[in-house]
């Protein structure tokens, strides 16, 4: 068979499950790390450790800088959330070459930083609205305000000697108030732990002001620069989402 015929026969049968994301929706991707539930137990302390958090934070850095146009990276845990942006079309957003590449670059690089393998998987969130967008990222908050109490209070019953299954379900069906009483008693005041361990942080694009000489005439002048801002201190629940929607809205008043 002629080279061509049979490159086109085979490209067909390579082509035959790819989709695309329509255009008018909004766009997310989440990334989970693979068995990092194993790893935080063997690498890092529990429940929060904060060089994996710091690894983390690297790596959402190196995913809106490495090609596509993302308003905004929230990572909480072991995920992360990337809003891209509307005008963003890399790979004409293919889902496969996103999914793979996404996830490609985050293993790799957070590998590194490890200095061993690891990987994530990768989803991606269609939206067709920024009522849904702002739900999302509530959402992805909401899950961590949840374990992030369940993690502290869980991880001080295990270092009280408590197995697994027993602080499982002496835990079962607590309430908030519960919860945070029960940290007190071992010396723990949830509220006042760092914010990135109760609410997660986000990076963001943002214009700063900086200041430089001009080489010809030697004066000091003013200028803008497009940096990259890591945002920790942040609001909760429904506020979260409407932050969100201030940076996209703030982006797109750029474009």
């Amino acid at each position: 068979m002629e080279f061509d015929a049979f490159d086109k026969k085979m490209r067909a049968y390579e082509r035959s499950l790819d989709s695309f994301i329509a255009p008018e929706l909004y766009l997310c991707a989440r990334l989970d790390g693979r068995g990092f539930s194993r790893l935080t137990e063997q690498k890092f302390k529990k429940p929060y450790d904060e060089l994996f958090y710091n690894y983390m934070t690297d790596t959402v850095r190196h995913l809106m800088s490495c090609g596509f146009n993302i308003i905004a990276g929230y990572t909480q845990s072991d995920e992360i959330s990337l809003l891209f942006h509307p005008c963003d079309n890399t790979y004409n957003h293919k889902t496969r070459k996103l999914i793979s590449v996404l996830a490609g670059e985050a293993s790799g690089f957070f590998s590194l930083k490890l200095g061993a393998p690891v990987s994530f998987d990768c989803r991606l969130i269609p939206m067709k609205d920024k009522n849904e967008v702002k739900d999302y990222f509530s959402w992805r908050q909401t899950d961590l305000l949840r374990n992030s109490l369940d993690s502290c209070c869980y991880y001080a019953l295990l270092g009280d000697g408590m197995d697994y299954l027993s602080a499982t379900k002496m835990l079962e069906g607590r309430d908030v108030p519960f919860k945070t009483e029960f940290l007190s008693n071992y010396g723990i005041d949830y509220n006042s732990l760092p914010s990135w361990q109760r609410y997660g942080a986000v990076l963001h694009f943002d214009r700063t002001e900086r200041t430089g000489i001009n080489r010809k005439t030697g004066e000091t002048v003013r200028f803008f620069r497009r940096e990259l801002i890591l945002s920790e201190n942040l609001p909760a629940g429904e506020k979260f989402g409407e932050y969100i929607l201030s940076l996209m809205d703030g982006a797109l008043s750029r474009a």
